[in-house]
């Protein structure tokens, strides 16, 4: 949908929501929604969004109530870390930013993006041209978060982030934007949840981490969307000499969902790691893909993925370490790892190696499969029960992953999400 398609009444509801933009970002819109119009839809092996339900109209959201009681299931609304919620793109809670240290700035992206500085990092690291649905996203995002952290700035917690959709139809289009200058350190905790009757919902998010010379920024994402939401995401940093960038991702939802989390290895002797958990319920589709792109000598990449599917759920993973011509004395390593619990489930892991340079280190690792009969038969010999047992393998296979989540209450809110499927 573009806003030429709409009636006349829709399309000033629409452009009333974005009239207090500035030149620059309205210039940057109008720009994303040519783009839009212009693209074909994106292809992709193993998913196709062409066919989805999903209805959304970017206009004005009402005001939010009732938003704390999912959100304190999450998060400790008076803790002492730096908070943001925002409610269907709404902002309704900023805490903990005296915690911040001297010079970084934590504040939406729509008020940050009336600056034109700003405007002109947006599609900087995902361009808006890529293809359709970031040029659709690129046009229509309401809000999210504009995290700057100056040279030498050392931020010793962890700023959290929190989505929730409670309004079905208008869609949600959360983009944030991270820069970490020289020699600076950020940790960035993201989380996305909907309310179980948001069905047939269109979910797109963008999040750009710009680490300039020296930085490092630890990045974690959680999302749990309910069954029939169509989720399009894609993180991705880009990444200068010496800088590091770490990704956490955890996938829980029930929908329709494909993303895509990276890193763009700029500078040499640049890093990035990237570990991913999915948990696939249900009917749930889940096509992941971490990708890192060597352009710079000596830069280092691992990524890691740990996926579980039951009921008749589809989960697809792809590792792709792609070392291009120049980037000489680069490692990439990746591992995938995906387990079934149901016959009626299906799990595929598709390792890919890039390699356009000599002197270069890289491996891949990957295995499909059930429990072990072996495991089971081990710990069900001590007395344990099966459906124990199984219990058990599952959570040393995903604990790897959940043990990285720097915040100790978010992790056991996931761990309760995570309970609560596979029971």
């Amino acid at each position: 949908m573009s806003i030429t398609q709409v009636s006349p009444e829709l399309e000033h509801d629409i452009q009333k929501v974005f009239e207090s933009d500035s030149a620059a970002l309205k210039e940057f819109r109008g720009n994303a929604q040519q783009r839009y119009q212009e693209l074909p839809e994106p292809h992709f092996d193993r998913s196709s969004l062409e066919n989805r339900i999903y209805s959304f109209i970017p206009i004005e959201a009402n005001e939010p109530t009732d938003w704390q009681k999912a959100v304190e299931s999450l998060v400790d609304l008076n803790g002492e870390h730096p908070l943001l919620v925002f409610v269907d793109d709404r902002l309704v809670h900023l805490g903990g930013l005296e915690n911040l240290p001297n010079g970084v700035t934590v504040k939406t992206l729509r008020e940050a993006a009336q600056e034109a500085n700003v405007v002109a990092l947006l599609g900087s690291v995902v361009p808006v041209n890529e293809n359709k649905w970031i040029a659709l996203q690129s046009a229509f995002w309401q809000n999210g978060v504009y995290i700057h952290a100056p040279k030498n700035a050392v931020m010793p917690g962890v700023i959290q982030v929190v989505h929730l959709t409670t309004q079905k139809g208008r869609g949600t289009f959360p983009r944030n934007l991270i820069v970490a200058d020289a020699n600076s350190q950020l940790s960035v905790l993201d989380l996305y949840v909907a309310s179980d009757e948001v069905e047939e919902e269109l979910h797109i998010g963008i999040t750009e981490v710009i680490a300039a010379e020296g930085s490092q920024v630890s990045y974690g994402v959680i999302t749990n969307f309910p069954k029939q939401t169509t989720s399009y995401w894609v993180r991705r940093a880009k990444a200068a000499r010496d800088s590091r960038v770490d990704f956490t991702v955890g996938e829980l939802g029930e929908g329709y969902t494909i993303g895509e989390f990276g890193s763009l290895l700029e500078g040499e002797g640049s890093s990035s790691n990237g570990h991913a958990v999915a948990l696939g319920t249900g009917r749930a589709h889940m096509d992941l893909t971490a990708k890192m792109v060597h352009v710079a000598k000596f830069s280092q990449s691992d990524t890691s993925a740990r996926g579980v599917m039951q009921g008749r759920a589809d989960g697809v993973y792809r590792g792709v370490t792609h070392i291009q011509k120049g980037a000489s004395g680069a490692v990439g390593e990746q591992s995938e790892r995906l387990l079934m619990l149901s016959p009626k489930s299906r799990a595929d892991a598709i390792p890919m190696l890039l390699i356009d340079e000599n002197d270069v280190k890289c491996g891949h690792a990957a295995s499909v499969g059930q429990i072990s009969e072996e495991q089971l038969f081990y710990l069900m010999s001590r007395g344990i029960s099966e459906a124990e047992a199984k219990r058990m393998v599952v959570w040393g296979f995903l604990d790897p992953v959940l043990a990285a989540l720097p915040v100790d209450r978010v992790r056991q809110a996931v761990v309760q999400i995570l309970e609560r499927k596979m029971n």
